[in-house]
């Protein structure tokens, strides 16, 4: 059975679905700022939840009250009392995005938002979602993508939660627990792991716009570590 308090941030994304396939200016706004919500929902609730449903300590009461009206607070909070939910999402990338989002809301008529960067936050969204809440988008919620950022971002976000899959127990952080796992496989795995992680970063952010034969090359490259960690022959 779903669990009442996921309805929020999921209905959030479809709408955000509905709105992406109606390619046009206007509705990719729409749909970014709904990403955003959902996201800032997701987090919200899941530090609100009793003890006893999160099965792992959270914020005080004080310390949810002085996050109140204050995104950045709530990701601190999100660090403090979830990392271990945060393998697989880059918090810089929330904060980024969520900066992008409020130009758009408070100067939204002038301003536009490329597909794939709106494709790119949705995969972001839905990985904390299902990271949070271990529950899943309905079909008609998820998006198929179609441009290369996102093909990519799903694609690198399947691989991590293969990857996460088969890590021994977590010892020290996210970045480190998965290069010593995959450095005990094999020490060339390193990096390309590395490489990939860089071109993540530089194209989440906007600084780096990479040909459709470099996407190519460093989808290939997942494969790769994919093929040598045994997620697929």
């Amino acid at each position: 059975m779903a669990k009442p308090w996921v309805n929020g941030p999921k209905e959030l994304l479809g709408h955000a679905t509905e709105h992406i396939n109606r390619a046009n200016d206007f509705d990719r706004r729409i749909a970014f700022i709904s990403i955003d919500n959902s996201i800032e929902l997701s987090i919200k609730t899941f530090l609100s939840l009793p003890k006893r449903t999160r099965k792992q300590e959270g914020p005080s009461r004080k310390e949810l009250q002085e996050a109140e009206n204050s995104f950045p607070t709530y990701l601190d909070l999100i660090e403090k009392y979830g990392q271990d939910k945060l393998s697989s999402i880059n918090l810089d990338d929330i904060e980024w995005y969520h900066r992008l989002r409020n130009q758009l809301y408070h100067n939204g008529n002038g301003l536009t938002v490329d597909k794939s960067k709106v494709e790119a936050y949705f995969e972001i969204g839905k990985i904390l979602f299902e990271s949070l809440f271990d529950d899943k988008l309905l079909p008609h919620q998820d998006l198929t993508y179609t441009t290369s950022l996102g093909i990519f971002m799903e694609k690198w976000s399947i691989f991590e939660k293969g990857l996460r899959a088969k890590l021994p127990p977590k010892d020290g952080p996210a970045y480190y627990w998965k290069r010593n796992f995959l450095n005990s496989i094999d020490e060339k795995l390193v990096p390309v792991f590395n490489e990939i992680m860089n071109f993540r970063n530089e194209i989440t952010h906007g600084d780096y716009f990479p040909s459709i034969e470099e996407f190519d090359q460093i989808n290939n490259k997942i494969n790769y570590l994919s093929k040598h960690i045994g997620l697929h022959d």
